[in-house]
């Protein structure tokens, strides 16, 4: 497919997301079931620098009942090439990244026990398990609900009870994730942002990505949801996930990119961004099936370190080469590290609240647009 028709595709894609978001009714009222985001920004980078490149809509649209927002609204901006959106759990490839340039780097044993660095009492557990999905740990804890300091919250997540075995099941978990990252910050002296941004993000060339939006650029981010619990109101800038957001920056959500971001993270899934080399024993765990014998997803894809392997491009119809990661915000970034090919859709279907708009349809069809 030719630039023209991929960009051609691409606006189809993004017009018919934010156009649905206008025309769609106030909540409640409006059925969970509607394909729209109020914002959206999609693209497609070959390995040849071809690249097609779309923005549609605006970073906000809603007010906290569903309501448009009044003309002239200062929250009502374009979305462009300087949009920020709120990865949410995109975030994952990011910080299984940093895990495996420590591992290349001698730093982080994929094997050795938690409890040699932490104060787990699941002595079991161990980076593996934590980048596979496998630890048994729960998927999500309500830890801004836990009255304390941030390392209260973490004491919490130290010690959540197992709903199996580590190394028995595949269930995913945040909390993996975030104790993933606690592990990094431990092994390094350094905080998961920072040494995010020196070991992958910063090499990558993803220049504006990180942990969270500065004050003097909060205008540029894309809104997500109206909260009440906790009582938060229009989160922009500030990470959505409620858990990520109550630890201040944690492993398993909280980065905000700009499409171009997007982009320069999809190319070190590929192999080609410039600033981040892996080994290719490294590389092999990231991109091949990590799953112990008799453990599956249950799922369409399969689970390598940090990433999903294989992409939906219809009901039943599975790219099994493509790997990426979804996020809950509305954000995707997928790649083939056969071919170079990179794809990123960015939206914020959570905004005005999470249960009004799904992007299922779009990751599937992005994936036709740049892989098939």
């Amino acid at each position: 497919m030719n630039d023209i028709d991929r960009t051609r595709q691409l606006e189809e894609l993004a017009a018919a997301l934010t156009r649905t978001a206008r025309t769609a009714p106030a909540a409640p009222a409006a059925p969970a079931v509607a394909e729209a985001a109020t914002g959206a920004a999609a693209a497609v980078d070959d390995a040849s620098g071809h690249r097609a490149k779309v923005f549609a809509g605006t970073t906000a649209l809603f007010a906290a009942d569903g309501t448009p927002l009044p003309s002239g609204s200062p929250d009502v901006t374009p979305i462009g090439p300087e949009t920020l959106f709120d990865m949410a759990s995109v975030t994952k490839i990011v910080t299984a990244l940093t895990a495996l340039v420590l591992i290349d780097e001698g730093l982080l044993d994929p094997e050795a026990p938690l409890s040699e660095q932490l104060p787990s009492p699941h002595p079991g557990i161990t980076a593996r398990h934590l980048l596979t999905h496998t630890s048994g740990l729960p998927s999500v804890m309500p830890l801004w609900k836990i009255p304390g300091s941030r390392q209260q919250r973490i004491e919490a997540v130290f010690s959540a009870p197992l709903g199996s075995a580590p190394g028995t099941a595949h269930a995913y978990s945040c909390i993996g994730f975030i104790l993933l990252g606690t592990l990094l910050e431990e092994l390094t002296g350094t905080a998961l942002p920072e040494l995010a941004r020196r070991r992958v993000l910063g090499p990558a060339g993803a220049s504006t990505a990180g942990w969270g939006v500065p004050e003097d650029r909060a205008d540029r981010a894309a809104a997500t949801e109206h909260q009440d619990d906790p009582p938060r109101g229009l989160v922009r800038g500030q990470t959505h996930d409620e858990t990520a957001w109550s630890l201040g920056g944690a492993g398993n959500a909280g980065t905000f990119m700009t499409l171009d971001d997007a982009l320069a993270l999809g190319r070190v899934l590929c192999g080609r961004a410039p600033g981040v080399v892996l080994s290719p024993a490294t590389r092999e765990l990231m991109l091949c099936e990590q799953l112990p014998a008799g453990v599956s997803t249950g799922a369409a894809w399969t689970q390598g370190f940090g990433l999903r392997i294989g992409q939906e491009t219809a009901p039943g119809a599975v790219l099994p080469r493509i790997v990426g990661h979804p996020g809950f915000t509305g954000t995707s970034v997928l790649a083939d590290p056969l071919t170079g090919t990179v794809a990123a859709l960015l939206t914020n279907r959570v905004h005005p609240h999470r249960d009004r708009f799904t992007v299922d349809r779009a990751r599937q069809r992005i994936a036709r647009i740049a892989f098939c």
